[in-house]
């Protein structure tokens, strides 16, 4: 019985194509988490006072990553128009290498979204205490309990009655003075909630992409190592 060759198409022959394909994927893979881990790091300074660094060093590492991610694709590109063994095997060394602090990021990530609850309380309760003796603190606090009409740390009974900031309420378009915001008409969440969740959600979205960067990862170095090998043993075509 005759078995017919399977005839494969001459993209697949080719390191240049090939490892160009592969390498596009690889830039892909890091502008993405070079976006994400900006959008992320400037939602996070919106609320510096009530955070502490590890929320900074997070979203730093992923716009670390898909920095030197964009920077090594050069090595690709040139290693696929050389179509030379030694650059090739070179690119799977950075690639490896890339993996290793995605899988990393992930990790990180992932532990970030599982302690916001427990990094947050601290800062959040010493910057409570200064309101209403510095202006900076006023501000942040005013603007955090009206973007997310909550009230105090753990809820409106933390500010003292008489004390509790006009930002606690919600002031309907026309309300005359005077008004007065007191624990019976403020917001009933407490912003340690409202900001946790908002947070666990950047921190936890970010590591989901992550996550899915790792999956093209493991693609994109397993493909390279694939070209590095037929090139070795010379089982594909060059291109001229």
């Amino acid at each position: 019985m005759n078995i017919k060759k399977i005839k494969v198409p001459k993209f697949f022959k080719s390191v240049k194509y090939c490892l160009g394909a592969v390498n596009c994927l690889y830039l892909l893979t890091g502008i993405t988490l070079l976006l994400c881990g900006v959008t992320v790091l400037v939602k996070f300074k919106q609320y510096d006072l009530f955070i502490t660094q590890k929320f900074h060093n997070v979203p730093s590492f992923a716009i670390a990553t898909g920095t030197i991610i964009i920077l090594s694709s050069a090595l690709g590109f040139y290693a696929a128009i050389s179509q030379d063994f030694h650059y090739v095997a070179g690119y799977v060394v950075v690639s490896a290498v890339v993996l290793i602090f995605e899988v990393a990021l992930v990790t990180v990530s992932y532990g970030l979204w599982n302690n916001v609850a427990t990094l947050i309380r601290t800062p959040m309760t010493q910057t409570r205490l200064l309101y209403g003796e510095r202006i900076e603190v006023n501000a942040a606090w005013d603007r955090l309990q009206t973007e997310f009409e909550c009230c105090g740390v753990s809820g409106r009974h933390d500010w003292r009655v008489g004390e509790v900031p006009v930002s606690c309420c919600h002031i309907d378009y026309g309300t005359v003075s005077p008004f007065y915001c007191t624990q019976a008409n403020a917001y009933t969440t407490g912003c340690g909630r409202a900001l946790g969740d908002w947070l666990s959600f950047n921190a936890y979205s970010m590591a989901v992409t992550s996550l899915v960067v790792i999956c093209f990862q493991i693609f994109n170095t397993a493909a390279a190592c694939w070209l590095a090998y037929r090139l070795k043993n010379d089982e594909v075509e060059l291109e001229h």
